[in-house]
């Protein structure tokens, strides 16, 4: 195995500490002399990337043949810049704070996952599902309104407030994913209270000649196919500009559990995605369009008619309703629409610094179809419309012993319901909602430390349109004022090792389906109420309403040596006025008996550990581990919180080499374990609901019980002069174990998916990936 080290320097050769150096997959952060030094690498042929907030992005093609040393010297960004998309933002999350990334090979072996699946390939993000189909990425024990995802360098704004919303995004638009798991919410706002999810895509190049990806893929379990493409380049050899043009189609039947079919569980799924970019001497632009259209079944047994079809639903091993496999997408059904443009430039201005701009419009269109009767079919019984417009500010500046950002963000959203469409009322009422934000980061260097502090404050009013259970329409408004803080330091013993501090304090105002939820929500099964909503009347007085206020502490230990590399964080989130859905009871209504989810508040703690490790076993074998671990209480009532991750490990081996022609040709085994959930609530089946008059939060039924799964992936790579031919087959639970994911909200109603194989192909010509 070999070794590359060396220093990243400015023109005048000093060190600068922080610079984020990327080969691969593989990364490492500079120490306060600027040098690095990564281990464990075969040889071949490597790209080397450098970012530094302040300095042009560096990069270089080597061969590596034997362990080197490098002197990477930077240049002002002032001076020619050739950064655009997202890579500010991932400088601008702050270098103290806890961030992981999946990229290249890692990224190839959840290609054709969605976007929350792959996601839990790092440690300390887990999902929460609704469905083998539907998948939001839980980062902390936190989900949805708390987790910003950052689409290419804009903020995403969908119906992200439901469970069952998964992210309106293809995965195969990104060269990079990254988890940010402290509280970003001075950079981004309160939706980033639990972290950030940013999606990064290959920068534009107008250096390039045309070239792209091909990627094409197949899934046994639900015998679905993926096809995807990207192709880019430059405009000739004199001119600044560039472009790319993207598309993906997807679609899948029924998937299956060991032992029946889970019926109306297709997808599909079409998208496409464009950009054209702009740089020159101390200035960019980048425009940037994507439309993202699915269609997606929801499990027929998880709705039911009466009460004893819910609880025989509960209690059985097996689905009321299975049907043989089909690629028929029948009622309940979601379908969502999702339009996005995006403008962003920059400039430089003198010593003043770097100006950013951004321009973000989106429109949102979901409808959920429900089993109806009287040719009610093909009519919505919810059907959302959301317009928002997103714009940010910044100035970003870079001086010899700090460096920092200052700026404002806006945003204006306007949701209706289509209630002539529909016929029912709304789950989620009509509101109007304006906020806007300022803040200030600021980083400084001294020694072997590294240190951030950041400040916040946020305006939002919103307005609600709703109707009282006589139909009285009612129109509350409410103005909420709120604040965030940050402090971070980064403290270097070595070159090797490293250890993050990072304390945070933020708000959020609930969200209006938090407050004014009413009714059944289809794709979860359930009847939902809002917090102001109380016995059939609408609350307008907003001393009722109670913001959330966390207060977060993570510190991160990361280990880089020559044969071990690992990562080990702890961390203690305390939320006043933590806002949750529990069930609270079940009601029949004219589409079947379902349970009933409130929202409720407390005062919560969220605590636990994350832990990854690499350990390079030989020259060709390779043990990775990781271990997530949450607690979750319920201060006011000292009780369990509902819907906390339960703990899991994953083992792995892995062994890569070259044979002849084919590189990089590996054979990988990993383990998850997924231990039961101890502090789940108690259990309170629905008929058992009228009787109870307990306080504590119970759930209806049992956390199920642990599982072991086995997976196993084999592929190899071809190369073709500019070109490579890859090839891999992947085998998802071989045991076909029957289990049930505790984080799966259509647990109650069915199992888990069974053995599944996964063939992925990729063509790769003159891509600037």
């Amino acid at each position: 195995m070999l070794s590359l080290s060396g220093t990243v320097v400015d023109p005048d050769g000093n060190g600068l500490p922080g610079a984020t150096i990327m080969i691969g997959s593989l990364g490492i952060v500079s120490n306060v002399a600027g040098r690095f030094q990564l281990e464990n690498l075969c040889p071949g042929n490597y790209l080397i990337e450098v970012k530094f907030m302040g300095f042009e992005d560096y990069s270089e093609r080597i061969i590596l043949s034997f362990s080197r040393q490098l002197t990477l010297r930077l240049n002002p960004s002032r001076i020619e810049l050739k950064e655009v998309a997202v890579y500010g933002e991932i400088a601008a999350t702050g270098m103290t704070n806890s961030s992981l990334t999946i990229a290249d090979a890692n990224l190839d072996r959840v290609k054709g996952k969605t976007l929350g699946e792959g996601l839990t390939a790092l440690p300390g993000v887990n999902a929460i599902q609704s469905g083998p189909a539907i998948f939001k990425p839980v980062i902390h024990g936190l989900h949805s309104q708390r987790i910003l995802i950052l689409n290419n360098g804009i903020r995403q704004e969908g119906q992200q407030w439901g469970i069952e919303h998964a992210p309106e995004i293809d995965p195969y638009v990104a060269s990079e994913l990254s988890v940010v798991k402290g509280a970003e919410a001075v950079r981004y706002g309160a939706d980033a209270m639990g972290g950030v999810v940013i999606i990064n895509t290959p920068k534009l190049d107008h250096n390039k000649n045309f070239g792209g990806e091909l990627n094409t893929g197949f899934m046994s379990n639900n015998r679905m196919g993926v096809i995807s493409g990207t192709f880019e380049g430059g405009f000739g050899e004199n001119s600044n500009w560039s472009w790319r043009l993207q598309g993906t189609g997807k679609k899948g039947g029924d998937f299956s559990a060991p032992n029946y079919v889970l019926s109306n569980t297709g997808v599909k799924e079409l998208n496409f995605s464009g950009a054209i970019g702009f740089t020159d001497s101390g200035k960019g632009l980048e425009i940037y369009t994507s439309s993202f259209n699915t269609e997606i079944g929801i499990l027929r047994a998880a709705h039911t008619g009466n009460l004893t079809d819910l609880e025989n639903s509960i209690k059985n091993n097996e689905p009321w309703y299975i049907a043989p496999f089909t690629f028929d997408i029948n009622n309940p059904r979601q379908q969502i629409n999702h339009q996005l443009l995006k403008v962003k430039a920059h400039k430089h201005v003198g010593n003043l610094g770097k100006i950013n701009f951004l321009y973000g419009g989106q429109y949102n269109q979901r409808k959920e179809y429900d089993v109806r009767r009287g040719g009610l079919n093909e009519r919505p019984a919810l059907f959302m419309k959301l317009l928002s417009n997103v714009l940010d500010v910044s100035l970003d500046h870079e001086h010899v012993l700090h460096s920092g950002s200052i700026g404002i963000n806006a945003t204006y959203k306007y949701n209706i319901n289509e209630t002539g469409e529909t016929g029912v009322r709304p789950l989620v009422p009509d509101y109007t909602q304006f906020a806007t934000g300022l803040f200030i980061i600021e980083k400084m260097r001294k020694a072997n430390w590294l240190l951030e502090v950041g400040a916040r404050y946020d305006f939002q009013f919103l307005e609600v349109r709703t109707f009282t259970f006589s139909r009285t329409l009612v129109k509350p408004s409410f103005n909420f004022h709120y604040f965030s803080g940050t402090l971070g330091a980064s403290r270097y013993f070595s070159q090797s090792v490293r250890l993050n501090n990072h304390i945070s304090f933020s708000m959020r105002p609930p969200h209006v389906s938090e407050l004014y939820s009413e009714g059944l929500h289809h794709g979860t099964a359930a009847i939902e109420e809002g917090l102001m909503r109380v016995g059939g009347e609408v609350l307008t007085d907003q001393d009722l309403i109670l913001k959330e206020a966390s207060g977060k502490w993570i510190s991160t230990l990361q280990i880089t040596g020559k044969k071990l590399s690992a990562d080990f964080s702890v961390y203690a989130n305390l939320i006043n006025n933590y806002v949750f859905l529990s069930p609270t009871g079940s009601r029949l209504t004219i589409r079947g008996y379902f349970p009933v989810w409130a929202y409720q508040q407390t005062d919560a703690l969220l605590a636990g550990a994350d832990a990854f490790v690499q350990w390079s076993v030989s020259k060709k074998f390779q043990y990775t581990g990781k271990l997530s671990y949450i607690y979750g209480s319920d201060l006011s009532r000292n009780d369990v919180l509902i819907f906390i991750p339960p703990v899991n490990i994953t083992n792995s081996i892995g062994y890569q080499t070259n044979l002849g022609e084919l590189e990089d040709f590996f054979v990988r085994i990993s383990v998850p374990i997924v231990y039961e959930q101890f502090r789940a609530p108690i259990t309170v089946y629905p008929s058992e609901i009228p009787d109870y008059t307990g306080d504590q939060i119970y759930d209806i039924a049992p956390a199920p019980p642990g599982y072991t799964l086995i997976n196993m992936e084999a592929g190899f790579k071809l190369p073709l002069k500019n070109q490579h031919l890859a090839l891999s087959l992947a085998g998802e639970n071989l045991t076909n174990k029957v289990y049930r994911n505790y984080m799966n909200r259509l647990r109650y109603f069915a199992d888990d998916t069974g053995r599944n194989f996964i063939i992925r192909l990729t063509y790769n010509f003159n891509s600037h990936n």
